[in-house]
């Protein structure tokens, strides 16, 4: 009897193991975000391409197409990161939100700000997996595209500084659950772009001062993103901010 519930328990133990095992792809797709930390791009997609050449889970599919979604925004590839977007979506509807925070970025840069909100809405409600290849949290994303929208949109009926704020403040309070360096940056900036929207130019200032000074002290600054480093996009919205003008449309 007792050696029929050691192996009951064994079996048990092995099923636990092998259900908390990483599918074929996912270790792939870890790499490849690691490269991405400081800008590597390319090296994203490349990793993207190989999980997705070995996919046999759907959730790797959805992952993989959003990581090519994702890394062509930042270069600038807007129509190739929209096709992936949506290919990451139908490869399996409503399973991550990390599609949706990217699509919502691509709809904004576009100034489609209906079309954005809802997408961010998408992605706070879905969130991504407990253990996710990129270390960033599609619901902290999708808040700051919210913020962004509220501060810079050039539509009126978008432009709510007070919203911007709450959600802008939120999303730097979350940065624990956003790995990539492009993201923490990106949202100090957007913070500092719903003060600007308030009025409240000396705060946003001041948050691009600490924007800068962290990523200069963690080398971050020549992050490339959409054709330009992070210091200089954060020294020319520095500049802005300084001579009381809020921003109204770009990055997203």
């Amino acid at each position: 009897m007792k050696s029929i519930a050691r192996a009951t328990a064994m079996l048990a133990l092995m099923t636990v193991i092998a259900g908390c095992a990483k599918p074929p792809g996912y270790e792939t797709l870890e790499l490849g975000h690691r490269s991405a930390f400081l800008g590597n791009w390319d090296e994203l997609i490349g990793a993207s391409n190989k999980a997705l050449s070995g996919a046999n889970e759907p959730s790797i599919r959805v992952l993989s197409f959003s990581g090519l979604c994702e890394s062509r925004i930042w270069k600038r590839e807007d129509d190739a990161a929209l096709d992936d977007c949506n290919r990451s979506i139908r490869a399996k509807p409503e399973l991550y939100g990390h599609a949706y925070a990217s699509r919502g970025r691509l709809f904004a840069i576009r100034g489609q700000y209906e079309w954005a909100v809802e997408d961010f809405d998408v992605a706070i409600d879905l969130g991504g997996p407990r253990s996710d290849p990129g270390g960033n949290d599609p619901r902290v994303i999708a808040i700051a595209g919210k913020a962004r929208v509220f501060a810079t949109s050039t539509e009126t009926e978008f432009q709510d500084a007070e919203r911007s704020v709450k959600f802008a403040e939120k999303a730097v309070s979350l940065e624990k659950r956003v790995q990539s360096p492009a993201y923490k940056i990106f949202h100090r900036d957007t913070l500092a772009a719903a003060y600007a929207a308030a009025g409240r130019f000396e705060d946003a200032t001041k948050e691009l001062d600490s924007a800068l000074a962290l990523a200069a002290e963690n080398g971050w600054g020549t992050i490339n993103i959409r054709g330009e480093t992070l210091a200089t996009i954060l020294q020319r919205h520095h500049q802005q901010f300084t001579q009381g003008t809020p921003l109204r449309g770009g990055i997203y």
